[in-house]
């Protein structure tokens, strides 16, 4: 997906017939209308998605960490749909710049998802989604390669719009699993796991997860029942090695083969701005931590500076420069590995999609 950012008031929002906070799909029609009605502001155009804003997050860790601590460079690739439109390329240049190996290639014919990301001023943020030519979900026979060879398989939730979505991710997460990698699922909004309920489920009780990424309303519509972050980090814990529950500034929870840990959110000086891109790069750094072989708790305030710093200016995605500082910034790990599953403790390369 391509991010349109622009900073708006909620008489804006208003006029958009979305809730404030909220995800809507829009045609290209209302993209073009929406455009047009931004065209007085100033707005940001990026490389995003929620994928993306991951992998490049990550990306930006790992190089930061082997320059601060000579740590390894774990290979990162992105299996992604993408049409092969002017989107479509700058999406892909940007990616690659970030250090993001691609393992797929633009389907010609095909247009390029787009994500208005509308911004009010007390840093909430509204999504109006453009989810390009309808395409099919399917594992080629360099994904199914890339797949077999890879530590870390990433399944991003949104992915569950797509036709062809639950025969693709499942066999991914199988592939993934029968080689002896680590599967983590992203849950995307509350709005698409009402809608995708029954194929979250479906791969948790089948044991097809590991890790799973969430934030509070996330769980609470998985669970179909509202719930604090501690309440769902348990619930969920028990159904993958790992669950990481977000909720926003009280912090997260992270439940781990029977262990919880509350992690506080990190502050700083600086008032938020912009909490778009939070979540992912929350993401972000409890992949780089558990990448490097930190322990639990030194994974969850990793995973809280690298979501503080992105908060704290617009822009869904965490910077080098950002990256330098939060490594600069953790403590040491004690050295003790992360309790997933042994055949994953010492990931050399994430492959996600």
């Amino acid at each position: 997906m391509v991010d349109i950012s622009a900073a708006v008031d909620d008489d804006f929002v208003a006029r958009t017939g979305i809730a404030k906070g909220e995800r809507k799909i829009i045609s290209v029609e209302e993209r073009a209308n929406l455009l047009e009605a931004l065209d007085s502001s100033s707005y940001q155009v990026s490389a995003g998605g929620s994928l993306a804003n991951t992998l490049v997050a990550t990306s930006h860790l790992s190089v930061a960490d082997h320059q601060f601590r000579g740590g390894g460079l774990p290979k990162i690739g992105m299996l992604s749909v993408s049409g092969n439109d002017l989107q479509g390329s700058f999406h892909c240049a940007q990616m690659r710049h970030a250090g993001i190996e691609l393992l797929s290639e633009p389907l010609p014919g095909t247009s390029t998802g787009t994500v208005i990301v509308l911004t009010t001023p007390d840093a909430n943020r509204t999504f109006l989604s453009y989810l390009g030519s309808s395409q099919t979900l399917t594992l080629s026979a360099a994904a199914k390669a890339a797949i077999s060879r890879t530590r870390v398989l990433i399944v991003e939730g949104y992915l569950w719009e797509m036709p062809g979505a639950q025969e693709a991710i499942g066999s991914a997460a199988r592939l993934a699993r029968d080689s002896g990698a680590v599967v983590a699922l992203t849950t995307g909004d509350p709005g698409l796991v009402a809608r995708h309920r029954s194929e979250f489920w479906r791969l948790l009780k089948d044991g097809s997860v590991d890790v799973l990424f969430a934030n509070r309303a996330e769980a609470g519509a998985l669970l179909e029942q509202p719930v604090t972050a501690a309440e769902a980090a348990s619930q969920l814990g028990s159904l993958c090695s790992l669950a990481a529950i977000t909720d926003g500034a009280n912090g997260s929870c992270i439940s781990a083969l029977g262990h919880l840990k509350v992690i506080p959110p990190y502050w700083t000086t600086d008032t938020p701005v912009d909490t778009c891109g939070a979540g992912d790069a929350y993401c972000a750094g409890l992949l780089h931590a558990y990448l490097s072989g930190m322990d639990l708790a030194s994974m969850g305030r990793c995973s809280a500076r690298v979501a503080s710093a992105v908060i704290s200016r617009s822009g869904a995605c965490l910077t080098a420069q950002e990256a330098e500082r939060v490594v600069a910034s953790l403590p040491p790990a004690d050295g003790l590995r992360a309790p997933i599953p042994s055949a994953a403790l010492e990931p050399t390369a994430a492959t996600m999609m």
